[in-house]
């Protein structure tokens, strides 16, 4: 069965040269298409090796210099002072006090009038097992001209107190709420066995 339609494919193959021709151009595309596609991959392996090298050889230097203990040491020490910066308090209510005190002081500092701070449970700040963090809010009047003075001063407590919103109302009189997130620092292990026990009642 098989063999007539063979027969006849191949006759068919020998008289037409437009089927030949066909064929020729479908191969020829089909080759180009395929050494293109060999290029493109051989560019993009050559890229790659080309990057990898480059960064092997990086690191290499990298590994030859001798400052990095240095550095290291350098970068220890700085991450020590920056905790050290953080304010300690023994217990979450003092934190909570802390803030209320701070808040106070600079509502005084700026002439606000008829100030009234209230500070909200002391949280454990996440990932940082280290630290606690209180939010507080600061209603009060503000006196023409007295805003940009407050501002200044809620500066000083950067970067561990921080402004999380104001509102300001314009009427009679400016009226003004503020809220803000205080981080303070838990005392160190050895700090608590040092610290003296409390008689009992």
């Amino acid at each position: 069965m098989m063999a007539p339609q063979w027969q006849q494919a191949r006759q068919q193959w020998s008289q037409s040269r437009r089927l030949r021709t066909g064929a020729l151009v479908v191969g020829v595309f089909l080759g180009l298409h395929l050494i293109l596609g060999l290029s493109d991959r051989q560019r993009v392996l050559s890229e790659t090796y080309g990057q990898q090298a480059t960064m092997l050889a990086r690191l290499g230097e990298a590994s030859r210099e001798s400052a990095w203990p240095q550095r290291a040491a350098q970068a220890e020490a700085a991450l020590a002072a920056t905790r050290e910066s953080v304010p300690e308090v023994s217990s979450a209510g003092l934190a909570q006090a802390e803030l209320q005190a701070w808040l106070t002081g600079q509502a005084a500092t700026a002439g606000l009038g008829a100030p009234q701070v209230r500070a909200e449970a002391t949280l454990d700040v996440p990932g940082q097992p280290e630290l606690w963090q209180v939010i507080a809010r600061l209603d009060a009047t503000v006196p023409a001209g007295q805003l940009e003075g407050l501002l200044r001063t809620l500066s000083a407590g950067l970067p561990w107190i921080q402004a999380e919103r104001l509102d300001v109302v314009a009427g009679t009189e400016m009226r003004l709420g503020l809220i803000v997130r205080g981080y303070y620092r838990k005392p160190s292990p050895s700090a608590l066995k040092a610290r003296p026990l409390e008689p009992s009642p």
